[in-house]
């Protein structure tokens, strides 16, 4: 630690510079102004190592421009979306590859061209008018274009438009359903809807009883890579039905195993992923299990996210604690979740919603794939 230093202890250290008494009075004064920014920053723990896991995270966002005054850190975006009351698709169909139309022109009943398919590349074509743009168009849009092109070769040409079937809007249900897979979006239709075009859940029997292989808890509904607020636990087992969303295009459902016995080790570990638990682990051999932390990764704390992922219980553990003996060693249980930050953090909500979307990217993974890594014997990805 920096200290002031005084004329007589130079006198006591260095008997010689005595006769130096005038000048280092002079020269002392200067050295202690230009090291007053270092000693004001100057940290009060004894050591690095008891103070630098305390420091908090200073924004990436604040900068500090010519003007002179910082800018606002940008505000983080929220990991969560809270489903519409009624999809904006259903209130304004858009066309896309794989819609079928039927075509006509007004008082021209030999014209007519019924079952037209939307090309894969999203174009249509109906008489001189060829391989028009109808992705992302209205069928009214679809209209007026084909009118446009059409006039060049016919005058006051009017074009009749009517829907075929309804193809291009899906979702998908993975996981632990009777029939996962992709299913068509031509009418609206609720989380449960879409689980009973799946055929339900998928049940086991042990000694003659039969029980459900799913986990509610953890299984969740994803749009555009963000988890819909949507607690399916509630819904299933509560009847709460203000969760029973309506679905909308690309939406996936993902129904987690309440089978395994297994952890998620996630974030900055150099093998992140789904590990078996055919033991009892704690915390800190699990992350050792996983390879150990990357170079980016903060070290000091891991988040540790146990019970549903709609109302998680976490806890900020102190790992360089747990490594030097300052405290015990966190016992896991089945199915609990580690994150390990490459930023420093203080408070679990800043990384809770980083944290939620590494392990749904994570199972929505492993469950397309069938994988998983064992926690013990040997290396590779062996199926389930």
């Amino acid at each position: 630690m920096l200290r002031y230093l005084t004329i007589e202890g130079v006198k006591r250290a260095l008997p010689w510079s005595r006769g130096l008494s005038g000048l280092l009075f002079l020269v002392l004064p200067l050295v202690a102004v230009a090291q007053e920014p270092r000693i004001r920053a100057a940290p009060t723990g004894q050591k690095p190592s008891e103070y630098w896991v305390e420091l908090e995270e200073v924004p990436s966002a604040w900068a500090r421009p010519v003007g002179g005054k910082p800018v606002a850190p940008r505000a983080v975006e929220e990991a969560r979306m809270s489903p519409a009351k009624t999809p904006a698709w259903q209130t304004r169909y858009t066309l896309g590859p794989g819609d079928t139309l039927n075509f006509s022109v007004y008082d021209r009943a030999d014209l007519a061209r019924e079952n037209v398919q939307i090309a894969p590349d999203g174009t249509v074509s109906y008489l001189q008018a060829v391989a028009i743009r109808a992705q992302g168009l209205t069928l009214d849009q679809l209209r007026v274009r084909l009118e446009e092109e059409l006039s060049k070769y016919q005058k006051n040409v009017k074009v009749i438009i009517t829907p075929s079937a309804v193809a291009s809007k899906s979702f998908a249900i993975i996981g632990r359903v009777k029939k996962p897979g992709s299913y068509t979006l031509d009418r609206p239709t609720s989380v449960l809807e879409a689980i009973a075009l799946a055929e339900g859940i998928q049940v086991g029997t042990v000694r003659s009883s039969a029980f459900e292989l799913a986990d509610f808890e953890r299984s969740f509904v994803a749009r555009k890579g963000r988890k819909l607020s949507v607690d399916l636990a509630r819904l299933y087992y509560e009847g709460d039905f203000s969760q029973n969303a309506f679905l909308e295009p690309d939406d996936y459902i993902y129904m987690a195993s309440s089978l395994e016995n297994e952890i998620y080790v996630l974030g900055e570990v150099r093998e992140p992923g789904r590990r078996k638990m055919p033991v009892k682990l704690t915390l800190a051999r699990a992350i050792a299990e996983a390879g150990g932390f990357t170079d980016v990764a903060y070290q000091a704390k891991v988040l540790l996210i146990r019970g549903s992922i709609h109302q998680p219980v976490t806890q900020v553990v102190n790992v360089k604690d747990i490594l030097q003996g300052r405290i015990a060693d966190v016992t896991l249980e089945n199915r609990d979740i580690l994150f390990v930050s490459k930023r420093p953090f203080e408070l679990a909500e800043r990384v809770l919603d980083t944290a939620v979307i590494t392990f749904m990217q994570t199972v929505t993974a492993e469950a397309m794939n069938q994988e998983y890594n064992p926690i013990l014997g040997g290396g590779g990805a062996v199926n389930e």
